[in-house]
């Protein structure tokens, strides 16, 4: 399946990352003035390194070019024209409906404005609306509370599973502290309104 052009929202519209954006994606994640909020954690007296081909192992070409629409879709988040961040889905949980998503930002000005949430409230609402899929959860760290409050603006909740019950669930930790949220769209009722 072809995505569209482009998902606009209020402030926000997503646009389909190419390859040409891999690059950019990749530098905001590993490389940026969010990379320690991203990649490390405050226990640590260093952010590992990530290198390109790491990032490529985990975002394969598909991400960038609709060839595999089930298996995972990065989206370039946009506001006023200028590229300031990324969304994307893993590969959707036919079993389960529903997928993870992840989120960052390019730079840290882009962050607390409310960006991050409607880009997530998109994707899921498009996610529900063309691949039916009704359950979404993200994995952030307990170290990053402005990512957290973001997940939480954005409908998602805290898993009320114990952690080790999560992790059988959801799938391994991203970082010592991972917090594991979920969001559930349910499927409307003909006639309900």
């Amino acid at each position: 399946m072809k995505h569209p052009d482009h998902i606009d929202g209020q402030r926000v519209r997503l646009r389909p990352a190419t390859l040409e954006d891999r690059q950019q994606i990749y530098q905001a994640l590993a490389r940026s003035d969010l990379t320690d909020i991203l990649l490390g954690h405050p226990s640590q007296d260093y952010t590992p390194l990530l290198s390109y081909e790491a990032f490529c192992d985990d975002y394969k070409q598909y991400y960038f070019d609709d060839s595999n629409s089930e298996g995972g879709r990065c989206f370039v988040i946009e506001v006023d024209g200028q590229a300031i961040g990324q969304v994307n889905y893993n590969d959707i949980e036919r079993d389960k409906n529903r997928t993870e998503l992840d989120i960052w930002m390019f730079a840290e000005h882009h962050c607390g404005h409310g960006y991050g949430s409607e880009a997530l409230r998109l994707l899921c609402d498009y996610l529900r609306s063309q691949f039916n899929v009704e359950g979404f959860y993200i994995k952030p760290s307990a170290s990053n509370p402005r990512a957290i409050r973001a997940y939480e603006k954005a409908g998602f909740r805290r898993s009320a599973l114990s952690a080790e019950e999560a992790q059988v669930e959801y799938g391994e930790k991203d970082s010592i502290d991972t917090v594991y949220m979920t969001r559930n769209i349910e499927q409307s009722v003909p006639g309900d309104a």
